[in-house]
């Protein structure tokens, strides 16, 4: 820009002015930079205003038309902050990077007056009463319907309004149960049963179901297919009354009260001090016998041999004497373990020894049978063999096969009865085999 200081005269007149007369009342035109207060005369060519201007300020410099005083007149220092300023914002919005800037600063700071005021507004505690609404595919009927209703409007009502889990009213019909018998029931002996399962599925003790069966008491090997047995409802015996019996011998002798006997009702005994009459059938709950089978091969009717003093000596370590599974394991009336298989499996010595029993025949329900003695203590019984392999007097050694597995005597399937025992006692075989 050109500017007249001081001075009226059109710029025709000023053009014919002598730029270097620098005495007073001579307007004179003065050239600073843009960036210094440092003034700078113009050629002393003739300065015209209507080009040099422009040229000038492009070149980086103000050109002033001053009046000028014998010394040089500084522009103030508004002025140069002033074209300072103009020429930033210039070169700013020249760039195009920096609008794209001073956006992004700008909305953080909206963003982050935004949540400045959020924060400062109070959120209203809205209390919501939500009540969960019942399946529709439930309600069958009117009477559903309105019962829903009455709970629902219940709920509303209540002080405690969270958030519960919707009551559907429901009829539970209970299953019908059969009364427990209370007198002796009879069960029938099916194709593979043991004393032991006979039990279970009654949720009896297996010596309830021997004591309560007269065949059973001596030998629960003693069971046959198609056998009639007495199952009684609780755990205990059933005890036929003999001459001489009372209420207090037979508490005595089965080792349980008086009053359990008298309170069992299907006893019908009036009370403690009522007589019993001879052949009535008794249950005494919770009573007990003792068991008196620990001569179990003794009716033996094969021919037996004894053991010889120069006899054979087992390791004292069995092996299994034949493939299968337990079908019946070791309890107070079943001094064994059955292995069940197939008929015909081979059978074989659990240890080496002297057979001094074998031979066939009923042998008191065991069928066919060996006994080997094994010279340490330790005697094995192989009972309801198919065939028998060796004879009394033979020596055999662990392995040998002296069978196969059979349903002779008092058998309700092909298994083998193994007993062992050490002086004469019976020990469960389960924890001398591998």
């Amino acid at each position: 820009m050109v500017r007249e200081i001081g001075s009226d005269a059109d710029e025709s007149s000023a053009s014919e002015r002598n730029p270097g007369d620098h005495s007073p009342g001579n307007p004179s035109y003065i050239l600073y930079e843009l960036n210094s207060s440092r003034p700078t005369e113009l050629p002393s060519a003739p300065f015209e205003p209507s080009r040099y201007p422009a040229a000038y300020v492009r070149a980086g410099f103000s050109v002033e038309w001053h009046e000028m005083a014998p010394a040089l007149v500084s522009p103030s220092r508004l002025t140069i902050f002033t074209q300072r300023l103009a020429m930033q914002i210039q070169q700013t919005l020249s760039d195009q990077v920096t609008p794209l800037r001073l956006a992004g600063h700008l909305s953080v700071l909206g963003i982050a007056a935004v949540i400045l005021v959020l924060s400062q507004v109070q959120i209203p505690n809205w209390d919501l009463n939500l009540q969960a609404t019942p399946n529709p595919n439930l309600v069958q009927n009117e009477l559903l319907t309105n019962q829903v209703g009455l709970l629902l409007s219940s709920a509303r009502a209540a002080d405690d309004f969270s958030l519960r889990k919707a009551i559907v009213p429901f009829t539970i019909v209970p299953s019908k149960q059969e009364a427990k018998p209370t007198i002796p029931v009879i069960y029938t002996v099916q194709s593979g049963d043991t004393v032991l399962d006979i039990a279970a599925k009654f949720g009896l003790q297996p010596e309830t179901v021997m004591w309560s069966n007269a065949n059973l008491e001596q030998n629960p090997d003693r069971l046959a297919i198609g056998d009639q047995l007495r199952i009684l409802p609780v755990d205990g015996l059933l005890h036929v009354v003999e001459p001489g019996d009372t209420l207090s011998s037979l508490a005595d002798d089965y080792e349980t009260s008086i009053d359990a006997i008298v309170g069992y009702t299907a006893n019908a005994i009036a009370d403690a001090s009522a007589s019993l009459s001879v052949g009535k059938e008794i249950v005494v709950p919770g009573g007990v016998k003792v068991i008196t089978n620990s001569g179990y091969w003794v009716d033996s009717q094969v021919s037996s041999v004894s053991y010889p003093s120069n006899g054979p000596v087992g390791s004292g370590n069995f092996s299994w004497p034949s493939a299968g599974y337990i079908s019946q394991g070791f309890w107070g009336g079943h001094p064994a373990i059955d292995i069940a298989g197939w008929e015909g499996a081979p059978v074989s010595a659990a240890d080496g020894g002297y057979v001094v029993t074998a031979g066939n025949g009923w042998n008191s329900g065991y069928g066919n049978q060996v006994i080997i003695d094994h010279g340490n203590g330790f005697v094995t019984l192989y009972a309801h063999l198919s065939s028998v392999f060796v004879t009394p007097g033979m020596t055999v050694s662990k392995g040998t096969q002296i069978g196969t597995m059979g349903n002779t005597g008092n058998s309700t399937g092909p298994h083998l009865h193994l007993e062992i025992r050490y002086g004469g006692f019976p020990y469960n075989p389960v924890g001398y085999l591998p």
